[in-house]
C-alpha cells in the first residue's frame, strides 16, 4: 500500500506524450469529419503506439513505435474478428496475451508493455461484429502516423543536439533478452503462459458472473502482469490496479455523464493520454486513474451506451475479477521449476565459459556468454519474486550464482589471465558445472536426487560457492583434475 502516492523518478516522456495525444485527437476528429465517428474512435486505438517511443535515437524511435503499432494492429484483428464470439474471444484474446507477454519480454518492451496489445484487442471483441480489416487499417494507419512523428521529433532533437549518445543500456537492450537456442531453458515462456491463463481466467470467470463484456477483466489481468508474472509483482500490482480503478471509475463516471461529444471527445481523449504517459512508469495506480475513463469513454462513444452507472459498476467488478485470476496465476509455479532453472542457467555459464577459456575469446563465444549471463540474470531476478516457498528453495543457489557471476564478468573483462593454464581451467569448470548440475537443494518439494547413495545435495552449494570465490580471489590456479573424493582440495576448492 505504500507504494500507492510514491512517485518514481523517471526520464521525461513529455516528447512521447504529446506525440501519442496529437495522434489520439487527430483521427477521432477526422472519423467525426467523415461521418465514421465510431472509426477515428477505433482507430484513435493505434496512438497509444507512441507510449512506446522516446527511447533515444530515431532508429531506437521507430524500432519501439512501429513494432508497438504492429502488435496494436494485431491485437485490433484478433479481437475483431471473434467479435460476437463470446468464447472464442476468450480463448483468442488469452492466446494473443501469451504470445505478447512472451515477445515484448524478449524485446525488453518499455512500459507499458503487453496493457496495450490485450487492451486493444479485448476492445475489440466488443464491438459490434463485421468492418474488420477497415478496423485494422485505421490502427495501422494511426500507429504508422505515430512512428513518423516519433522519427521526425526524435531526429529534430537530435539535429539540435539536445540528445544524447546511446548508452551501453540502450545498446544492450536492442537485442533479444535471450539468444533464441536459451529460449526452452528460459523462464520466460512459463511467465507468458501463467500470463494467457490469466487474462483466459479472467475472461471466463467474468462470463459466468454475467458482467457485461469480458474484455475489461482480461484487460485487467493482463496489465497487473505487465511486469511480469511472479508473485510479488502479481500481489502488489493487483492491489494498486484495484486502488486506481476504483478512483478512475469515479471520474469516469463523471466524464461520461456529461456525454461528450464532438472536439470535447477528442480533447478528452488526448487529454487522458498525455497524463497516461507521462504518469505510467513512475506510478502504476495513479496511471489506472486515468486508463479507467479512457476506456469507458472509448466503449459509451463507440457503442453510444448511456448506462454511465451500470457501465462503471460492471468496471469494477471486472477489475476485481482480473485482478484476483492475475493473483492466483502469480501463484503458478513449483518449488522443482524454479531451482532447476536457476541450476541450469549456472551450469551454462560455467560451460560456455569454459569453452572460451580454451577457444579463445572469439566475438561469438563472448556474445554466447553474455547471452547465458543474460539469462542467469533474467532467471536469478524472476525467480527471486515467486511465492516464498519458491524464493527460499531457489535461494540455497544464491552464493554459486553470485560467484559464478563474477566468474563471467572476469573472463569477459580479462579473458588472457585466465588462460595460463586455458585446458586445466576449463576442465575444472566443467567438472564443476557437473557437480552444480548434480544439486538438488533439500528444500526443492519432491526434490529425489538421480542418484539415491548420493547427498541431497552434493557437494554443499555453500562449499561449491566458497570454492570458486576463494579460486577467483587467488591465483586462478584451476581447480585440480580429480574426481569427487572426500574432504577439500588444496586453494579452498571441494573435492
Amino acid at each position: 500500500m505504500s507504494e500507492i502516492l510514491v512517485l518514481h523518478p523517471m526520464p521525461s516522456r513529455h516528447r512521447s506524450a504529446t506525440i501519442a495525444a496529437v495522434c489520439t485527437a487527430a483521427p477521432v476528429l477526422a472519423g467525426q469529419a467523415l461521418g465514421q465517428p465510431v472509426l477515428g474512435l477505433v482507430a484513435s486505438t493505434g496512438s497509444l503506439a507512441a507510449l512506446y517511443g522516446d527511447r533515444g535515437t530515431p532508429r531506437q524511435e521507430v524500432d519501439a513505435v512501429a513494432g508497438a503499432a504492429l502488435a496494436l494492429a494485431m491485437g485490433m484483428a484478433i479481437g475483431s474478428s471473434l467479435a460476437g464470439h463470446t468464447w472464442l474471444a476468450v480463448l483468442g484474446t488469452a492466446l494473443w496475451a501469451t504470445v505478447a507477454a512472451l515477445l515484448f519480454a524478449l524485446i525488453q518492451a518499455r512500459p507499458p508493455g503487453i496493457v496495450m496489445p490485450v487492451l486493444v484487442c479485448s476492445v475489440g471483441t466488443g464491438l459490434p461484429p463485421g468492418h474488420t480489416g477497415l478496423r485494422v487499417l485505421a490502427v495501422a494507419a494511426v500507429g504508422c502516423a505515430a512512428t513518423v512523428l516519433s522519427w521526425l521529433v526524435a531526429k529534430f532533437s537530435a539535429a539540435g543536439g539536445s540528445s544524447q549518445p546511446p548508452s551501453a543500456e540502450d545498446e544492450s537492450r536492442s537485442r533479444l533478452l535471450v539468444a533464441p537456442k536459451s529460449l526452452p531453458f528460459s523462464p520466460l515462456p512459463w511467465m507468458a503462459v501463467r500470463t494467457g491463463a490469466a487474462v483466459g481466467l479472467a475472461g471466463v470467470a467474468s462470463l459466468l458472473c454475467q458482467v457485461g463484456r469480458p474484455y475489461w477483466a482480461m484487460a485487467a489481468a493482463a496489465a497487473v502482469l505487465a511486469r511480469g508474472s511472479h508473485a510479488v509483482s502479481a500481489n502488489s500490482r493487483a492491489v494498486l490496479r484495484g486502488v486506481g480503478t476504483t478512483v478512475g471509475c469515479l471520474l469516469a463516471g463523471a466524464l461520461a455523464a456529461t456525454h461528450p461529444r464532438g472536439l470535447a471527445i477528442a480533447v478528452l481523449l488526448a487529454a487522458l493520454t498525455f497524463v497516461i504517459e507521462l504518469v505510467v512508469a513512475r506510478n502504476y495506480a495513479i496511471a489506472m486513474v486515468f486508463v479507467t475513463p479512457l476506456s469507458v469513454l472509448l466503449v459509451t462513444s463507440a457503442t453510444g451506451a448511456s448506462a454511465v452507472l451500470t457501465i462503471t459498476a460492471d468496471r469494477l467488478l471486472e477489475t476485481v475479477l482480473g485482478c484476483v485470476a492475475a493473483a492466483v496465476a502469480g501463484q503458478l509455479v513449483t518449488r522443482r521449476w524454479a531451482v532447476r532453472h536457476r541450476r541450469e542457467a549456472v551450469t551454462d555459464v560455467l560451460t560456455v565459459a569454459a569453452g572460451l577459456i580454451e577457444a579463445g575469446p572469439t566475438p561469438r563465444r563472448r556474445t554466447e556468454l553474455r547471452d547465458a549471463v543474460a539469462l542467469l540474470r533474467l532467471v536469478s531476478e524472476r525467480t527471486a519474486g515467486e511465492r516464498r516457498g519458491v524464493r527460499v528453495a531457489a535461494a540455497e543457489l544464491e552464493e554459486v550464482a553470485a560467484a559464478t557471476l563474477s566468474l563471467a564478468e572476469q573472463v569477459l573483462d580479462q579473458p588472457d589471465a585466465l588462460r595460463a593454464d586455458a585446458a586445466g581451467t576449463a576442465h575444472a569448470l566443467r567438472r564443476l558445472a557437473g557437480l552444480v548440475d548434480r544439486c538438488e537443494p533439500a528444500s526443492a518439494e519432491g526434490a529425489i536426487p538421480a542418484d539415491r547413495s548420493a547427498p541431497a545435495v552434493p557437494p554443499p552449494l555453500t562449499e561449491l560457492a566458497r570454492a570458486l570465490g576463494d579460486w577467483l580471489a587467488a591465483d586462478r590456479t584451476p581447480v585440480p583434475r580429480t574426481e569427487p573424493g572426500s574432504g577439500a582440495l588444496p586453494g579452498g576448492a571441494p573435492r
